[in-house]
């Protein structure tokens, strides 16, 4: 029988009205083995960290102890019965919950909100409200078993950004869930915190950005790796249609990306789209897992974005934008052919842990330019002006630009290239700088920030029909 693992994020569980649509989708999945991977309520996980950095204040810390109980028995009080049995767990659930939660803030304000402090904190708003999903279902009559991941997920000692150990991980998988969901006479829906795992010595861990996602992805891969069924499907359950070709604050009436495989997805989600992170995809691409991005609203909805290793490759997926960031440019006539230049770049970057997305460097090796976040930009550059190597024989100049990345293997052609810098030209618009690597199906190009909004739009406007064809 096919597996779905299924993610409901922080608006899949707002009201009484979410949590029945939760009840429509079981039923209108109800011949498949389920495995439902649930988020934080809404805002929860930010006021947890808001409080935690902010202890000195004990008024305040009770406030947002206050508030966080009260946004899940407002929850309780809609979906169950009063003073029935589940209402009743689940209402004791929280209170357990927020007396450690009690406990271990004063742990930090006297020790100090160290990494693992940070993580076990943050993994109360998925432990939580997993539970009160799980006690939703068997209200309803539906049978469910509550595993918080941190039994499942082994990961790294990276706190906030860990990575799973998939041998470890599949090791608990094969303990834990396949016995469950290879059983014939049960049929049974296993509810999992997303976002949370564990390291070896037992420190809970988070997964960072996109968490709940890839906890997600991480369980179905780990399900097809110690499984015996291998028709496996991740749907991740949103308050949008899917990723479309162009963020709408940019072109309004922008068309939905129905299939992509995962290369180009990967590109489209690291250059702008929020609805999906990269790493996400790392977990399922090996296996050829397909994932769905489905409407939570509209859960019959035809229409909808699929990841798999199906693509029509004939066509320019999308256009995406970074509109916050700093080109960086570092410039010699002394040091040609000198190697080890970018690679003393990238160790200051790396030593003041400053990401670099692009980069384009002159023929002649005179110049290098870089791509950073904006809010890196004072600290990348104080850093190559007190680094000797630099500080003698570079010049450093830097400049608040934009980003427009064009995805799809289309732009492998030298005639897309041509009509893209065409349109372009339309709107006088200069390319500062531009990075595709070889047979990338990627195309990055640096322009001044406030001709963002004309150039998506007259690459949107010449190029339609790609966009439209694709779709």
């Amino acid at each position: 029988m096919p597996i779905i693992v299924m993610k409901f994020g922080g608006s899949c569980l707002i009201n009484k009205n979410s949590f029945n649509n939760i009840l429509n989708i079981t039923s209108i999945y109800k011949n498949v083995k389920k495995v439902y991977v649930a988020s934080a309520l809404s805002g929860v996980t930010d006021l947890l960290l808001k409080t935690a950095i902010s202890l000195e204040n004990d008024k305040e810390t009770d406030k947002s102890i206050a508030l966080i109980e009260k946004r899940h028995i407002d929850i309780i009080e809609q979906i169950f019965i009063e003073e029935s049995e589940h209402y009743f767990k689940v209402k004791d659930w929280i209170d357990n919950k927020l007396s450690e939660l009690e406990d271990t803030f004063a742990d930090i304000k006297e020790f100090g909100l160290e990494p693992y402090y940070k993580d076990y904190i943050l993994s109360f708003g998925e432990i939580i409200s997993t539970y009160i999903l799980n006690q939703y279902l068997l209200s309803n009559e539906i049978d469910s078993v509550f595993i918080p991941t941190n039994k499942l997920i082994i990961t790294n000692d990276e706190f906030n950004n860990a990575y799973p150990f998939y041998d470890l991980t599949n090791a608990r998988t094969k303990r834990f869930l396949i016995p469950l969901l290879e059983n014939p006479k049960k049929d049974i829906i296993i509810c999992l915190t997303g976002f949370i795992g564990r390291n070896k010595i037992g420190y809970i861990t988070t997964l960072g950005r996109g968490g709940s996602d890839y906890t997600a992805t991480i369980i179905a891969r780990s399900l097809y790796e110690v499984g015996n069924d291998k028709n496996i499907k991740v749907i991740l359950w949103k308050n949008v249609d899917g990723l479309l070709a162009i963020n709408p604050k940019y072109v309004l009436h922008s068309s939905l990306i129905k299939n992509l495989d995962y290369d180009e997805a990967k590109h489209i989600a690291n250059f702008g789209a929020k609805i999906l992170h990269p790493k996400c995809l790392e977990a399922i691409e090996k296996h050829k897992i397909p994932l769905e991005i489905r409407n939570f609203d509209k859960p019959l909805e035809k229409n909808f974005t699929e990841i798999s290793e199906l693509s029509d490759k004939q066509y320019i997926k999308g256009v995406s934008a970074a509109e916050y960031v700093t080109i960086v440019t570092v410039i010699s006539g002394s040091m040609v052919d000198v190697p080890g230049v970018l690679a003393k770049i990238f160790k200051v970057m790396s030593k003041n842990r400053i990401s670099v997305s692009l980069v384009a460097q002159s023929s002649s090796e005179i110049s290098t330019s870089f791509i950073i976040k904006e809010d890196d930009c004072d600290k990348a550059i104080n850093a190559l002006e007190n680094a000797n190597f630099f500080s003698e024989f570079f010049y450093i100049k830097w400049e608040h630009v934009a980003v427009i990345n064009i995805t799809g293997l289309k732009i492998l052609e030298t005639k897309t290239k041509a009509e893209i810098f065409n349109a372009l030209d339309k709107k006088n618009i200069t390319v500062k700088a531009i990075s595709q690597s070889h047979d990338e199906l990627n195309l990055s190009l640096v322009i001044d920030r406030d001709q963002l909004v004309d150039a998506i739009n007259i690459i949107h406007d010449d190029l339609y029909d790609e966009f439209e064809d694709s779709n």
